[in-house]
């Protein structure tokens, strides 16, 4: 499975992980009301599945759809930050913690000008033991000045350039465990100004001392030049250092179904709906650059270290060394610190609402401006449910920066989650997949129908498979060697229907004799639904010109039988060659809008061997035993076809006799 790089922890090892949760803002003083519980799956523990549940619901208020008041903790009519930090004092208990002794911030900032640089000179000449500070947006939109403590100047971790190493003292983020997923970025400054932006760590640090690296802020904003990608992961006295994780943000997806082949959802740390605005972008604020916008929105987070007018800068090393890009720089809003036995991470909000464009993302650091929006991509999902409701959905992914097999996954991801975050795992159930989907550097444009059912027909299945179906055509067609396809605009259409579709083709009745140039009536009986028994009548000419002799009926989809003679298909077995070794970008289309042949029944009638000369209606040889595409002949097979709206499966054969004229 591909492996998007960004550098983020896991939501199945967090909901494994025991986690311990420190808020650091001063006590509510609200109190949970009667007959509301945070307990919400009945576990009996408060517990990270139910933390998974509450993020799903933050953000609406009593009117919303999708309001549910038990989520509303203090009972004022909206699920939001007061409701949060009533669901944390519960956490792993079933009372409220005391809280005297979890340390917070004071919430007081040095009146210091960050946007003054201290240059690498400098640093050299600071001695050891220099008390520095680092900003950063702690909780409820707050931004916090944290002291960290001056070891030295290490030259050889990442030649040319060097960094800063320093101890993370304050006692709130001994507490915490150090540095928080999200940080990444954040800028270290005194009273001189900033110095440059928390950027790599140890691999593991499970204790005090905590240290780590801060890139310096002439590196941070290209003053000084690039590093080499080699030099992302290494080692300084035997110790491994690599970059802070840039936690990868998700919401509207639901952790409790994971879809296949999907490179996002092991790495999303679930995030809430934006309750706020983020009205600053100055230095220590979150930096959040989107990946797909809209119901289901994905971003990374980092922090802003430095801000030159409206060029901003960030995160103090790449993000996933993509060069230039034009990436949406994103609304966010940090909640709180969530500490556990892996790492810290900061869990905030997002708003899909772009603020500006991420032009870099080289390892120095990233860079944008604000103010100007990149071009972003709409992918329109309309859902149609059976109960007749329809469901418009509009997600804008980035048309630059991007890799192909990344816009092929977010399209994928767009069309699958508000599907499931909407309707229960039943049975029975089956669906339909149209698109339209046109691109920059072709005319032509990706216009297929699906049908996708299985026996049993799950729905979240069922959603599954259509999803990766759309994630392969569009990974092949947007990764070919020829062209370099763009995707400009994409409109999906998904049906949902209450009943399976799915049929077995069980059985085939035919007159086993008959004559040239005469109407052969074929019956062919299907097992629908596994539930209910159907048959489809159909009925072709013999021609004339018909030999006489012992002939095969073959009964299956289109997609069983395939083509009547090997060379239909364009292959050696009459169908394109599925690796598109010779297949041109108009073949491509036109292989990948054909017909749903799953769903078109197909009848055939194939020679096998003629009569002997003594052979009457009466005394017939048995030909050898046949089965689908099996039949070598020189004479020409006589077929039809009919759509059945049905995902058909198996085939049935059939001996029949034609007597010459």
């Amino acid at each position: 499975m591909r492996k998007l790089r960004f550098y983020t922890c896991s939501a199945q090892v967090l909901i494994f992980a025991s986690l311990s949760i420190f808020f650091l803002i001063q006590p509510l003083q609200s109190a949970l009301q009667s007959g509301f519980n945070p307990d919400f799956d009945g576990s009996g523990v408060v517990d990270f599945p139910d933390f998974l549940q509450f993020v799903d619901k933050f953000g609406f208020s009593r009117g919303d759809e999708a309001y549910e008041s038990r989520y509303d903790l203090n009972g004022d009519g909206e699920i939001a930050f007061d409701d949060f930090l009533l669901f944390v004092e519960h956490f792993g208990k079933a009372v409220f913690r005391d809280t005297e002794d979890i340390l917070r911030p004071t919430g007081e900032l040095k009146p210091w000008d960050l946007s003054s640089i201290v240059s690498i000179d400098e640093v050299r000449n600071m001695p050891v033991g220099t008390p520095v500070f680092m900003r950063t947006e702690f909780a409820n939109g707050q931004l916090a000045d944290l002291e960290m403590t001056f070891i030295q100047v290490v030259d050889d971790l990442l030649p040319p350039m060097p960094v800063y190493m320093v101890e993370a003292s304050d006692p709130v983020l001994i507490q915490l465990g150090g540095i928080a997923q999200g940080m990444s970025g954040s800028p270290i400054f005194t009273e001189q100004g900033t110095w440059g932006a928390i950027a790599y760590g140890f691999n593991s640090q499970d204790s005090p001392p905590y240290y780590f690296f801060a890139t310096p802020i002439e590196w941070v904003i290209g003053n000084k030049g690039a590093i080499p990608l080699a030099k992302r992961l290494t080692t300084w006295e035997g110790n491994g250092i690599k970059p802070l994780t840039i936690p990868l943000l998700g919401t509207g997806f639901n952790p409790a179904y994971q879809l296949s082949d999907s490179p996002f959802q092991g790495e999303l740390t679930p995030a809430g709906r934006a309750a706020q605005s983020q009205d600053s972008f100055a230095a220590g604020r979150p930096l959040a650059v989107g990946l797909m916008l809209g119901e289901v929105t994905f971003g990374a987070l980092g922090t802003i270290s430095y801000v030159d007018g409206n060029r901003i800068y960030g995160f103090g090393h790449s993000m996933d060394d993509l060069g230039a890009v034009e990436l949406p720089i994103i609304e966010a809003v940090v909640l709180g610190q969530i500490s556990n036995l892996r790492a810290p991470f900061k869990f905030a909000t997002l708003n899909p609402t772009v603020r500006g464009t991420l032009t870099e993302d080289r390892l120095p650091a990233v860079r944008g401006v604000l103010g100007e929006e990149p071009e972003l991509i709409p992918v329109k999902s309309v859902y149609t449910f059976s109960s007749g409701h329809v469901l418009e959905l509009t997600h804008r992914l980035a048309a630059v920066g991007l890799e192909p097999f990344t816009t092929a996954d977010l399209v994928a991801e767009a069309l699958f989650w508000p599907l499931v975050s909407r309707v229960e795992n039943e049975p029975n159930r089956s669906v339909r997949v149209r698109t339209d989907i046109s691109f920059v550097e072709t005319d032509s444009i990706l216009a297929r129908s699906r049908l996708y059912v299985e026996p049993e027909g799950r729905l979240w299945s069922l959603a599954d498979n259509a999803s990766a179906d759309l994630r392969r055509i569009l990974s092949q067609l947007m990764t070919r060697n020829d062209y370099a396809v763009q995707m400009r605009e994409a409109e999906i259409h998904v049906d949902i229907f209450s009943e399976s579709r799915f049929a077995k083709i069980v059985g085939v009745a035919a007159d086993t004799v008959a004559s040239a140039g005469s109407t052969l009536s074929v019956a062919t009986s299907l097992r629908v639904g596994r539930r209910e028994d159907r048959e489809i009548e159909m009925a072709f000419s013999l021609p004339d010109t018909l030999p006489a002799g012992v002939y095969e009926l073959e009964v299956g989809s289109v997609a069983t039988l395939g083509p009547d003679s090997a060379g239909d298909g364009g292959g050696p077995f009459g169908f394109f060659d599925p690796f598109g070794r010779d297949e041109t970008l108009e073949d491509f289309f036109v292989r990948v809008n054909g017909i749903d042949e799953n769903v078109i029944l197909k009848t055939r009638l194939t020679f096998v061997m003629p009569f002997e000369e003594s052979a009457s209606p009466d005394n017939l040889p048995d030909p050898p035993p046949r089965g689908p595409r099996g039949i070598e002949n020189t004479t020409a097979p006589v077929s039809m076809e009919k759509d059945v709206d049905l995902f058909l499966e198996g085939f049935e054969t059939l001996q029949i006799h034609v007597m010459g004229n």
